[in-house]
C-alpha cells in the first residue's frame, strides 16, 4: 500500500502526481470510538465545510494519515481545490476527472498527515473547508466507501479514494454522516405509534419558504431541524423548542433546486422513537 507519507515525501522532492493515495480502511478500534464526518455548504462564506462529530472525548488524539473524498460534477473546472484548515495540514492531493466509470464525476482525494487535536463528544469541528467558482454546485458529495468506483474499475488510473481517518494506531475512525441513501431510507419508513413526524407546506415548494409543524414531540424538547440537499451536504441547521414548530417558517436556501430533505432529532434520552425526515420537492 502506498502511504501518504511516501506520498508527501515524493511532493516534497518535486515528484508531481494525480494518483489517487490507497487508502484503506485500518482495524476498528476496540472501544467502538468513532468520528462521523459530514459535509455542510456555508451561504455566508460561500464555500463547504467537511467537519467532524466524535463519539468520545479525548485530549491530545493523534490523528493519523488520513483521507477524506468529495465528489463534483464534471461541470466544475478541472483544478485542484484551495483547502483551508486549522485542523491539520490538508491538502487536494489526488485527482481523478470524469473516468470513464463515471463520466459526469470529478474525484479529489484531500488528504492530511495528522495532526494532534482536542476532540468533544458530540461537538462538531471542522476538518477542513474548500470554495468552488459560483460558490453552492447542485450535485457536490462525499465519497461513499464500497459504493462509489474503486481502483481497479476503468479510468481511476489506480486510484483509491476511500475515506480514512485513522490514529497513530493504524485503528479506522471514520464514519460517513447522512448519503442521499440513507435520507430516503428515513422518509420511507413507515411511522411508529407514537413516534415523531414532520409536516410541511406547501409541498412542493414555489416560494422561498415553507410552514413546519413537528407532532408527537414532548413539550420542553428542544428539536433540533437540519436541511439537506439531495445528495446529503448539510444547509441549514437550527434548533428550536418544540413547542414553536407549529406552523413555523422556514427559509428555503436560494441554492436548492429539485429535491431535499428536512430531518428532525429530539434530545437525546427522548422516550420513543428520535428522529423524522420528509422529502421536500423545490420547483423554484
Amino acid at each position: 500500500m502506498k502511504t501518504i507519507l511516501f506520498l508527501m515525501l515524493l511532493t516534497a522532492v518535486g515528484t508531481n502526481t494525480h494518483t489517487a493515495i490507497t487508502a484503506r480502511s485500518g482495524q476498528q478500534t476496540n472501544a467502538g470510538h468513532t468520528l462521523t464526518v459530514s459535509l455542510k455548504y456555508d451561504p455566508a462564506y460561500e464555500r463547504y465545510d467537511v467537519y467532524a462529530v466524535a463519539n468520545f472525548t479525548q485530549k491530545h488524539f493523534l490523528l493519523g494519515p488520513s483521507q477524506v473524498s468529495i465528489i463534483v460534477p464534471k461541470s466544475v473546472a478541472n483544478q485542484s481545490f484551495d483547502v483551508y484548515s486549522s485542523t491539520a495540514r490538508w491538502t487536494d492531493y489526488s485527482t481523478v476527472y470524469e473516468p470513464s466509470v463515471a463520466p459526469n464525476m470529478d474525484f479529489h482525494g484531500v488528504n492530511s498527515l495528522g495532526k494532534n487535536i482536542d476532540v468533544q463528544q458530540d461537538a462538531p469541528f471542522v476538518l477542513f473547508s474548500f470554495s468552488l467558482r459560483g460558490g453552492y454546485v447542485e450535485g457536490v458529495r462525499l465519497f461513499m466507501n464500497g459504493k462509489d468506483p474503486n481502483s481497479k474499475q476503468p479510468g481511476m488510473n489506480g486510484g483509491d479514494f476511500a475515506n480514512t481517518l485513522q490514529n497513530h494506531k493504524s485503528e479506522e475512525f471514520f464514519r460517513s454522516g447522512f448519503s442521499q441513501a440513507e435520507l430516503a431510507q428515513l422518509t420511507e419508513t413507515a411511522d411508529e405509534p407514537g413516534a415523531p413526524s414532520l409536516s410541511v407546506y406547501p409541498n412542493p415548494v414555489t416560494g422561498d419558504a415553507v410552514q413546519v409543524t413537528a407532532r408527537q414531540a414532548t413539550a420542553g424538547e428542544r428539536l433540533k431541524l437540519r436541511l439537506f440537499s439531495a445528495t446529503g451536504v448539510e444547509l441549514m441547521a437550527i434548533e428550536e423548542d418544540a413547542e414553536k414548530v407549529v406552523d413555523y417558517r422556514l427559509r428555503i436556501p436560494r441554492q436548492l433546486s429539485g429535491q431535499a430533505y428536512l430531518y428532525v432529532e429530539r434530545p437525546a434520552g427522548s422516550t420513543g422513537p428520535r428522529v423524522a425526515c420528509k422529502k421536500i420537492i423545490i420547483l423554484n
